[in-house]
């Protein structure tokens, strides 16, 4: 769309009821903050595959405006207190990638899946420290759409009726909630959660402790254990999510935002780095493309070997994001595009199943919000009474013990949102964040050069083709951005494969002149939607 002035501001959203969420809060008075926190406690509702008030977590950036500066909350899910290690059985699979599985794969779907849901603490908390209207008035479009109603999107349509039968044998209060009379919703049918609605005004009332003590948290704990799950009432008690600082880089004119581990922007920032030394904009998209492929390659083994929660393992961000680490990895950087060679797999269990919001206000300040089950339906273990669906955020670390994401008793585990923010000399310039598991650090450095780099709108940078590597060849690449260009990189020595869509969707704002100008972009491949005014 076109930038214009704003009297409001602009929310972007992946279900049409996020984005009205968002956009009436602003109208009512809210600020940005406000804006984001109604909008993912209504997706939270709406679009069940990707996220839920139960999803395992999510992390957010708040540029604000008046003092220019940028505050990252963290709501990542914590392993139980008696989770361990060595808590899932590792079977030799020669026919997986990896070359192992779990037995059962109880650590994705099943109360064993099951860590500290930090949805809710994330969004009261943000709401409690940066937001302007009461919790109660920020909750009541999340609430309307539970009790009365809301019509499932063609991917939460598609994912119920992929799992209907499963859900009858294995996981029924979820198939209760979910069916309508035993069957999947057909489009433009409205489904009801009258039991979270209830469960959402309890938290509306009570914030945090609404929901993470007392009757809510013991149902939540009970039900879990009695399914074989080890989630406590003391585990729920004890969570809180954590105000920090985020991580940042110089990227050309542009400082560049993301959340701290173990999300997935400290990935996108090191690409960055490395292909900051490039004329990027003079490029095509060929050899664009070959510039990332070698980059991701490098990064993404970085990543899947080194990194976990940073109170776990020893990361020196810094260092990370340091001229001589990147020198170092330059290095190999110029041998990978002289040469590429086919890269590894270091761990295999690619789910992808997220949500992005992004707003911003008539005063320029902004938020960058993703948050999850972790892949669809996350556990699927739905806790009678409750309405709750929970994610698995067990399910997120590497179920190999001795590793730095291996599972730890209070541990919060890698994953790979990485919402981001951008200024220029101190000023709102953008907001954008997009989901799809590991797809989502390479597609938030494609649209941080389309937007930086490229100078496109917030809507081109979403339309733009995009790339996918994780470490090892084949590399997928959209069939959008042509035959001429996935020939290309197959004579620079790359093994490609032709994909229909990568990521998304994602959403994004650019702000101009302070904040007062301002163009949403929502992915044309999802169904989201753009309010401004």
């Amino acid at each position: 769309m076109e930038s214009h002035k704003i009297e409001f501001g602009t929310v972007v959203g992946p279900h049409p009821r996020t984005a009205r969420a968002g956009f009436d809060t602003l109208f009512a008075g809210g600020n940005a903050v406000d804006a984001a926190v109604a909008a993912a406690f209504a997706e939270g509702v709406v679009e069940p595959m990707h996220n839920g008030i139960a999803g395992y977590g999510g992390c957010m950036l708040i540029y604000r405006k008046k003092t220019q500066d940028v505050i990252a909350i963290d709501y990542n899910s914590a392993a139980p207190a008696t989770a361990s290690e060595d808590m899932f059985t590792i079977e030799d699979a020669p026919d997986a990638v990896a070359g192992y599985r779990v037995s059962g794969r109880v650590n994705v779907h099943g109360p064993l899946s099951i860590g500290v849901p930090g949805v809710v603490a994330g969004l009261c908390l943000a709401s409690k420290e940066y937001g302007s209207l009461p919790l109660s008035d920020v909750l009541r479009p999340a609430i309307n759409s539970a009790r009365y109603g809301y019509a499932p999107n063609g991917a939460t349509r598609s994912g119920i009726t992929g799992n209907a039968e499963r859900w009858k044998k294995e996981f029924p209060e979820t198939a209760r909630v979910f069916l309508k009379d035993g069957n999947p919703p057909k489009k433009g049918e409205v489904l009801t959660n009258p039991d979270l609605a209830k469960t959402l005004e309890a938290v509306a009332e009570g914030g945090h402790e609404a929901f993470y003590e007392g009757h809510i948290a013991e149902t939540i704990a009970n039900h879990i254990q009695d399914l074989g799950g080890c989630l406590t009432v003391d585990d729920l008690k004890n969570y809180r999510a954590i105000i920090t600082d985020p991580y940042k880089i110089k990227y050309r004119d542009y400082s560049v935002y993301t959340s701290p581990l173990g999300a997935g922007g400290l990935t996108t920032l090191q690409m960055l780095r490395l292909v900051e030394g490039y004329d990027v904009p003079e490029m095509s998209i060929t050899e664009r493309f070959h510039l990332f492929a070698e980059a991701m390659k490098i990064c993404w083994v970085e990543r899947l070997r080194r990194f976990g929660d940073p109170a776990f393992v020893d990361i020196d961000i810094d260092d990370e994001l340091s001229d001589s680490f990147t020198a170092k990895l330059s290095e190999q950087l110029k041998s990978g595009l002289e040469s590429p060679q086919p890269g590894e797999v270091v761990y295999y269990e690619p789910m992808s199943c997220t949500s992005h919001i992004s707003t911003a206000d008539a005063e320029g300040n902004m938020v960058s919000l993703t948050q999850t089950h972790g892949g669809g339906f996350g556990s699927m273990v739905t806790v009678p009474g409750t309405g709750l669906l929970f994610g698995h955020g067990v399910g997120r670390f590497d179920p190999r013990p001795g590793l730095a994401n291996s599972i730890g008793p209070g541990k919060r585990p890698l994953h790979n949102m990485g919402p981001c923010l951008a200024t220029v000399n101190g000023m709102p310039f953008a907001t954008y964040g997009i989901p799809g598991g590991r797809t989502i650090p390479n597609n938030q450095l494609n649209i941080s050069v389309s937007l930086m780099d490229l100078q496109v709108s917030a809507q081109a940078a979403l339309d733009a083709p995009r790339f996918h590597c994780d470490g090892a060849e084949p590399i997928q690449v959209e069939s959008r951005a042509g035959d001429e260009t996935l020939e290309g990189l197959r004579e620079l020595g790359h093994k490609i494969s032709a994909s229909g869509g990568i990521g998304g969707p994602g959403h994004a704002i650019r702000l101009r002149e302070d904040g007062l100008f301002q163009d949403g972009g929502t992915d044309p491949r999802g169904e989201g939607k753009v309010i401004s005014r």
